[in-house]
């Protein structure tokens, strides 16, 4: 008689156990199907396209006004050392920073052969997006 108790309270604790206790983990088999589906889901939805930060578009539009004075400091001073080097750097900076401005308008990439030419499109269509430096 005393095994009867002893069953009895061993269920009636596994009982309790059961109701206190979370749900059992799920089985590997579905742990995989779920796994398998979160992956599926994350790889096909559409993300959304994050919004241009209006203050990197400042910063952008203030480098660039810095580097087109500089330039033209350049350009404009008679006697400096190393001129046409200077002006090289500064001027592949100026691309550079036209080309990400570009991106950030979504300005489509001219076809301008010459750099000059390219820089002059990339300036006017920026120019016509409001952009100012």
């Amino acid at each position: 008689m005393a095994w009867l108790g002893a069953a009895v309270l061993f269920l009636m604790l596994c009982a309790l156990l059961n109701l206190l206790l979370p749900n059992p983990p799920p089985s590997r088999w579905r742990r995989r199907v779920q796994r398998l589906t979160a992956q599926a889901h994350g790889r096909f939805r559409r993300r959304p396209i994050p919004l241009p930060d209006p203050f990197d578009t400042l910063r952008l539009q203030t480098r660039l006004g810095t580097l087109s004075t500089k330039i033209r400091r350049v350009e404009s001073t008679p006697h400096v050392y190393a001129k046409a080097h200077r002006l090289m750097a500064l001027e592949a900076a100026y691309d550079d920073l036209l080309d990400e401005a570009c991106r950030l308008a979504g300005v489509p990439d001219p076809d301008a052969k010459q750099p000059e030419e390219k820089r002059w499109q990339e300036e006017q269509e920026l120019a016509s997006r409001g952009w100012s430096w």
